[in-house]
């Protein structure tokens, strides 16, 4: 039974892959300018110490905002959600075939890893390369370590987002985006006014401690068992929703 509902969500994965390989190549494009710009930010940020209670929020803010789009993709449904309801209309689509929630379900977290693989190899080179204060502070194993850490903070923003995504419409999908990325901002002003820059302890953490930083680990299982939790609660959801 999990081999078949292995082989159709895989199914399912390539034929919406193979429909927008030319999306895929805009999600690396942006993927390149977003770690660009985040690089450049935290660049100004390490190197301008004198400066770095002007920085730190709007870096902070920026990493907790941005880091989540490394699970998204480029794809029609993305840009049609608000005006076409796509998601909604795609669910339906899928029940009329009829494709078992779990399969879909399944599929959405291979899209997810997917994305994860080819956005954070993008992301996190293009901001290395654009960093001297990072390349001087971590080797490349520490680096690692320390996109992992924001890796695993991005997979469980991502379950939140997945939950958003299959149970509500299009209008109501783009406003509690909106207020899950202002929520974000908050959290990380509230976090900067508590005196703790949270781009220099996890970068701190990452140094010394590599891949056996404990907030690497923390920030990967609470991350994955976000996404499951997440993931039963939509899918018990998703076989109830009305999707007319």
């Amino acid at each position: 039974m999990k081999q078949k509902v292995m082989r159709d969500a895989w199914m399912v994965t390539k034929k919406d892959l193979k429909s927008e390989r030319f999306m895929i190549l805009w999600s690396i494009i942006f993927m390149v300018y977003t770690g660009g710009a985040t690089g450049t930010l935290i660049e100004s940020g390490l190197s301008h110490q004198d400066m770095e209670q002007f920085f730190s929020p709007f870096v902070d803010s920026m990493m907790l905002m941005l880091i989540p789009m490394l699970g998204f993709y480029f794809s029609r449904k993305s840009f049609k959600y608000l005006t076409e309801d796509s998601y909604t209309q795609m669910l339906a689509y899928f029940r009329t075939l009829p494709i078992a929630p779990n399969v879909i379900m399944r599929a959405r977290h291979i899209q997810l890893g997917i994305a994860f693989i080819l956005n954070s190899i993008v992301f996190f080179t293009v901001i290395y390369v654009s960093s001297y204060h990072i390349r001087l502070q971590l080797s490349i194993l520490p680096y690692m370590a320390f996109a992992l850490i924001w890796i695993g903070y991005s997979i469980a923003i991502n379950g939140l987002y997945i939950y958003l995504e299959f149970l509500c419409n299009g209008k109501k999908y783009f406003w509690m985006t909106m207020f899950l990325m202002l929520i974000t901002v908050i959290v990380g002003l509230g976090i900067h006014f508590m005196g703790v820059n949270i781009l220099e302890l996890t970068l701190d953490s990452a140094k010394a401690y590599g891949f056996g930083s404990p907030f690497m680990w923390a920030a990967l299982i609470g991350g994955v068992v976000t996404l499951v939790l997440c993931g039963k609660l939509t899918l018990h959801k998703l076989q109830m929703r009305d999707l007319v």
